[in-house]
């Protein structure tokens, strides 16, 4: 029968081109059999809460790999928060083959620095709370004789001056001294604050020793609302005649 394919030609052409695809195909299926490890799979492992050390032992037991994204968190140090794929639970099944990458994310262990804004002209004692608690630090406050009231004196950290720009692990403690103020101060005499912008806030104090510490109450999306904004309140309220020591702080809502 080969022999008479042979004698045509086209046919046998044919025969030979289909032969050789049939061979191509099946050695391609083999090779895909062994590379996605068809029909082999294993429960993805937890590895939630492990160590990095733990979390690659892990992986190898179950012939796994394993790639590593490093985030910063209040959680242990160098521990494993999130893994994708999930693990694998009797409520949600979750099955990986051999040698597959399971992606982790670690805990740093190094903390995360935060830069000291300028708080010896942030606006007072409350302004500086309101700035050190955005920026995820603890305040202790220790009081000193001024006749200005509430007036950031100084800022410490571990003891020593810091100032505007330097870094410090967030979570930190720096201490803050501020003017305790005194009844015996300088009186004079209380600006109405209220219908002025800030800059306009800023030119009425003139030589006037008082802080003005600003709250914005409303939406102000851009810088150029904010400077536009106009105080709705102010503590201590104007009266006519009305004064406070020298060094008081002014809070001016917007």
């Amino acid at each position: 029968m080969w022999n008479k394919i042979k004698q045509k030609p086209l046919l046998y052409t044919f025969v030979k081109a289909l032969v050789t695809a049939i061979v191509i195909l099946a050695i391609v299926l083999i090779w895909l059999r062994f590379y996605t490890n068809h029909g082999e799979k294993i429960e993805t492992p937890n590895f939630i809460g492990l160590t990095v050390e733990n979390a690659q032992k892990l992986a190898e037991e179950n012939d796994l790999r394993i790639t590593i994204d490093s985030v910063f968190s209040s959680r242990p140090k160098n521990t494993v928060i999130l893994q994708s794929p999930i693990f694998h639970t009797d409520s949600t099944e979750s099955w990986v083959k051999n040698n597959r990458k399971i992606y982790l994310t670690v805990v740093k262990n190094s903390r995360q620095l935060v830069e000291i804004p300028d708080l010896l002209n942030a606006g007072g004692k409350s302004a500086v709370a309101s700035k050190l608690a955005i920026l995820g630090l603890n305040v202790k406050w220790t009081a000193q004789a001024s006749p200005y009231k509430n007036a950031v004196l100084d800022v410490k950290f571990k003891g020593k001056k810091i100032r505007k720009g330097k870094k410090i692990p967030k979570g930190s403690v720096i201490e803050v001294f501020y003017g305790k103020g005194s009844q015996g101060g300088l009186q004079i005499s209380l600006p109405n604050f209220v219908g002025m912008t800030i800059n306009q806030a800023n030119l009425e104090l003139g030589g006037k020793q008082l802080t003005l510490n600003p709250v914005y109450m409303g939406d102000f999306p851009t810088k150029s609302d904010t400077n536009n904004a106009v105080i709705t309140q102010q503590d201590p309220a104007f009266t006519e005649g009305k004064t406070v020591t020298e060094g008081s702080e002014v809070m001016v809502i917007f």
